[in-house]
């Protein structure tokens, strides 16, 4: 696989997950004096500081060693690894000096097999074993706006996750080509809970969803709201069934309609922090 190649496909699961005088380099990395340099006149190549001092803070993710070359390709990135017979097998470092993307991993035959690490260029780092190039096992993805973890299968989040965003929000469920979609639970930050079934990303199907003053409601949901035959049971035990709708999430008020079995119109509002 072309590193060009390798580059689109990794930064396609992104979308899905300085200081310019500091170019010292942690105290863990090999003890010799050649490697050590010839590691910082790669990173120095990063037109990026923010990355580099990034990189510079994590350190690589393998141990630097006399049998790493350097490599320059026509694609503008760099390779610092072990190289066998013009080809990357061992461990190395993949650089894209202008976009700002660097690359730990075991290559076999040019293809990542084995436990790597993608530092993007906004800052975002994904971290997964390998199966012949492609993302196969447990990984985890963090951003500025969240922590993903979970089994990719062929570079796709699929099966078992978790999704913890920055702003208090929490998701343990599943998730299908990329998306939450199954079974899943969500945390919001106000206190209130969803439990049930899930479709790209929102609120599709039969679930429950339970209010921070213990209330709840039992129904159907589509695309992320209220909407269906449920039933609504107060905090102090009192229930209302019939035909709900979600008609307005704003201003911090949770507005539901429902529509009794007598074909009365009885309207839910709710104080929600958002």
């Amino acid at each position: 696989m072309q590193n060009q190649e390798l580059f689109t496909q990794i930064n396609k699961m992104s979308n899905n997950l300085s200081n310019d005088t500091n170019d010292e380099i942690s105290q863990s990395l090999a003890n010799s004096p050649q490697v050590d340099i010839r590691y910082q006149e790669v990173l120095k190549k990063m037109q990026s500081k923010k990355i580099r001092q990034l990189y510079q803070d994590l350190g690589p993710v393998y141990e630097i060693n006399e049998k790493y070359e350097i490599r320059n390709f026509d694609d503008g990135s760099c390779y610092f690894g072990v190289m066998e017979n013009e080809q990357k097998s061992g461990t190395g470092i993949l650089v894209w000096f202008e976009i700002g993307n660097i690359l730990d991993g075991i290559w076999v035959n040019n293809e990542l097999n084995g436990f790597s690490r993608m530092i993007y260029q906004n800052g975002d780092i994904f971290e997964c074993d390998f199966k012949l190039g492609k993302a196969n096992g447990f990984g985890v993805f963090q951003s500025k706006s969240k922590v993903v973890k979970g089994l990719w299968m062929n570079n796709v989040l699929n099966g078992e996750g978790q999704e913890m965003r920055r702003d208090g929000v929490r998701y343990y469920g599943q998730f299908k080509d990329g998306q939450k979609s199954g079974r899943g639970i969500i945390y919001y930050k106000d206190g209130c809970k969803y439990e049930g079934e899930m479709d790209k990303n929102k609120m599709n199907g039969k679930g429950i969803f339970i209010w921070n003053d213990q209330s709840y409601y039992e129904g159907e949901f589509i695309d992320g709201i209220i909407n269906g035959i449920g039933i609504y049971v107060s905090g102090n035990g009192n229930s209302l069934s019939g035909y709900f709708e979600e008609q307005s999430n704003q201003n911090r008020i949770q507005r539901i309609q429902c529509i009794d079995k007598d074909g009365y119109e009885k309207v839910i509002e709710k104080i929600r922090q958002l």
